[in-house]
């Protein structure tokens, strides 16, 4: 039992070494076959399917082999297969399997599998037999239901059998005891009006299947997914964004489609934002510009709403107080009252009922801070908004107009009202008008609203700095779509307007953005060689290669990164006014650029320091390779063997795109470490560095091979500046030690 168990605890190499010791100790014992067994199943669990295949192919043709063992070499087999996905193959193994096992439950497990692989390669009719052969071996009743719901979606669509499938499944509907899966009815029912092509009816039941569902998580994944890829297949993507939204609230991370359904996310989440912006500050602008007679009359009227929602509200919690209050006089008269206990948290039937309450009305919630708040991020947003509003000169009744939804104040707080407030909102307009016709041709790759988007922008601003840009890419988009008139009517209006600009150097000269990326891509590496000779003290080489840079490509976005390291060095040979002076004029020359955060973080050190002695070996380079001595420290971080570590990569933010690493790294884990269930995530460390965690590897042994095999394949870092990375293992310890 204790070897088993190590395939249960994961340790599937450890395993593997005590079946080889008992196959190779006990060949003729009963247990080798066990034995033999076992081993087949660590070597699938650590992705070695030809070994396994061989062993099972041994124990076929061993004529000593136990027969009565016989099954559960052929669902050994099944499992491997289902895990390559050669689903034909496994559905001939499972036959064996069912066939030879003498055991009820295994014959109805197996019988469930060979169901769901029928749907997987779509030969539903045999689905079909397979779910319906089910009932027939007395299941228990959970299983009979979900066989029965599979059998209902496992139609061909277009057979004429949908009526009867909505038939069963509206039967299931009215019995009670199927109370608490309705969700799941009501998800079935939607599958079979989505496969029939009737989206209307489709989505009223995936609603209502979210309407039933409250603990059941996945199942509620499952349909605000399927709500959200309806409207993404209409176009209606601004109506599709809050489900898929919410959907990644509740999807397990190893869901198949886990990827596609998290890009999907993050791209409506970037275009409604951009969407509802022009929507926000175009009604805002709206209100603003009433009389201001007309403006109160309107904000009136909204606080009116307020009052009697509010007063209908209160009514209707007074009737569920009262209908509460005769439930649990209703529950006192009953065998509840036997408790002899006088708090009502000390009473067990009560405080179930309370919990199932809350349930229904809140689903599943963690004990935690704002419990309510499916986004976290809104109430720490709001609690920064709180904290800024606290501020002394403020007075208590102000305060409480600005909050007080039935004031105002509160409505007039966001109004652009002056000229200062309008140009702030017609900036926010300019940039999201713009946003939102870009985001519909790379994010959602929707030409026509990406066209209608930007013809929208350039005929509400003709003078705009995006201007040029998007009638570049009208022309593409016009092109892409074949309608050359158009097309042409863009392209001569960028050469004609905006003939300096990069777009009309691109329209007039089709090679002219390789040209410009192979200058980028050399800009990029000078600036790699420049940043290695600073580290190490090789001033002149920096100086020299900074200066040609930034005489030659002065239109490159490197520039300040160049003038920088300029600055930096100049300063190292000369002395410390030089490297004040050089940072001030580096935060004069990029006040908002990141190169002005660094030099303003230097110089405050230098002022904080300027007593000390050895400021200048903290900051300039010295001539002479001496170093003080430096009291020896405690050693911070503690090694522990056998505990769970994380890999990471430490990437400098300004010149490694942490996503496109992340997109390696997936890649990589897919092809080499498939059987293993590690997880990706970044971090953002300060405003320079940001991290890539690769967790949990079991110990430091599985780490230190990670970190090594890490180091003999240059496809992690494919696409990207290696030199501005850095990676290591570390335990989770430690780990916790270096955040803090």
């Amino acid at each position: 039992f204790s070897i088993r168990n190590k395939t249960g605890n994961r340790d599937y190499f450890e395993a593997q070494k005590n079946f080889m010791f008992i196959v190779t100790e006990y060949k003729d014992k009963p247990i080798c076959n066990h034995a033999y067994l076992w081993l087949a199943r660590t070597k699938i669990e650590t992705g070695l399917y030809d070994d396994a295949k061989e062993i099972l192919d041994k124990q076929i043709e061993n004529p000593n082999f136990t027969e009565s063992l016989l099954w559960e070499v052929h669902a050994i087999y099944a499992d491997m297969y289902i895990q390559q996905k050669k689903y034909d193959d496994a559905i001939l193994h499972l036959i064996e399997a069912k066939q030879k096992t003498k055991n009820k439950k295994n014959k109805i497990r197996y019988t469930y599998i060979l169901a769901q692989l029928h749907q997987e390669i779509n030969d539903n009719a045999k689905a079909v037999a397979y779910y319906k052969e089910i009932e027939k071996l007395n299941p228990t009743y959970d299983m009979a239901f979900n066989a029965k719901i599979n059998q209902a979606t496992a139609f061909d669509s277009g057979s004429g059998k949908s009526k009867e499938v909505i038939a069963v499944l509206t039967k299931l509907l009215r019995d009670e005891k199927n109370k608490e899966f309705k969700d799941q009815i009501y998800f079935a029912l939607a599958n079979v009006y989505y496969a029939e092509n009737d989206e209307e009816k489709a989505l009223e039941n995936y609603k209502l299947s979210l309407q039933y569902s409250t603990a059941n998580k996945h199942q509620k994944a499952m349909s605000y997914l399927a709500i959200g890829t309806i409207y993404y297949t209409q176009r209606k993507f601004i109506s599709a964004q809050p489900f898929y939204d919410s959907s990644m609230t509740l999807l397990p991370k190893n869901y198949r489609n886990y990827e596609e359904v998290y890009t999907k996310s993050s791209n409506l989440n970037t275009l409604a934002k951009n969407y509802y912006t022009v929507q926000r500050e175009d009604s805002l602008q709206k209100i603003a510009n009433l009389p201001e007679a007309k403006r109160n009359e309107y904000i009136d009227n909204i606080i009116s709403t307020i009052l009697i929602e509010e007063e209908n509200k209160r009514k209707q919690d007074e009737l569920n107080q009262l209908n509460s209050s005769l439930f649990s006089a209703e529950l006192n008269t009953s065998d509840i009252g036997a408790t002899n206990t006088k708090w009502y948290f000390y009473n067990e039937n009560i405080v179930k009922s309370g919990i199932a309450e809350f349930k229904n009305k809140w689903g599943e919630r963690a004990l935690e801070d704002n419990w309510r708040r499916a986004s976290k991020g809104t109430a720490a947003i709001t609690d920064y908004l709180d904290a800024e509003s606290n501020d002394s000169t403020v007075s208590k009744n102000e305060k409480t107009n600005i909050t007080n939804t039935k004031s105002r104040n509160f409505y007039l707080k966001d109004l652009p009202l002056n000229d200062s407030l309008r140009n702030v909102s017609n900036k926010k307009i300019e940039e999201s008008s713009f946003n939102l016709g870009m985001n519909y041709m790379n994010l959602i790759q929707d030409n026509k609203l990406a066209i209608s988007s930007l013809e929208n922008f350039i005929s509400r601003y003709k003078n705009s700095t995006y201007t040029p840009i998007a009638l570049y890419y009208l022309h593409i988009l016009y092109t892409n779509e074949k309608n050359f008139a158009q097309a042409e009517k863009y392209k001569q209006e960028v050469i004609t307007n905006y003939a300096q600009s990069n777009y009309a150097k691109a329209l007039n000269n089709p090679q002219f953005y390789k040209d410009l990326k192979i200058r980028e891509k050399q800009i990029e590496k000078d600036y790699a060689e420049c940043y290695r000779a600073y580290i190490k003290n090789e001033f002149d080489f920096v100086k020299q290669t900074c200066r040609v840079n930034i005489l030659e490509n002065s239109d490159s976005y490197l520039i300040p990164q160049f003038e920088f390291l300029f600055a930096m060095a100049d300063g190292k040979q000369k002395n410390m006014n030089s490297l004040q002076s050089n940072l001030q004029e580096v935060i004069k020359k990029y006040p908002t650029h990141q190169v002005a955060t660094f030099a303003k973080n230097i110089l405050e050190f230098i002022e904080k320091n300027q007593s000390t002695s050895n400021i200048e070996s903290s900051i300039i380079a010295e001539n002479t390779q001496q170093k003080a001595e430096v009291p020896a420290e405690k050693e911070l971080y503690e090694f522990t063997n056998n505990v769970p570590h994380t890999y990471i990569i430490a990437v400098k933010s300004e010149f490694v795109d942490i996503n496109r690493l992340k997109f390696n790294m997936i890649n990589y884990n897919l092809d080499y470490f498939t059987n293993f269930n590690f997880t990706i995530t970044t971090k953002i460390l300060n405003a320079q560095y940001s991290l890539l965690l690769v967790s949990t590897l079991s110990d430091n042994t599985q780490a230190l091979n990670y970190y090594e095999l890490i180091n003999y394949n240059p496809d992690v870092y494919e696409g990207l500046e290696k030199v501005f990375t850095s990676h290591f293992i570390i335990s989770d310890e430690n780990f916790k030690k270096l955040l803090d």
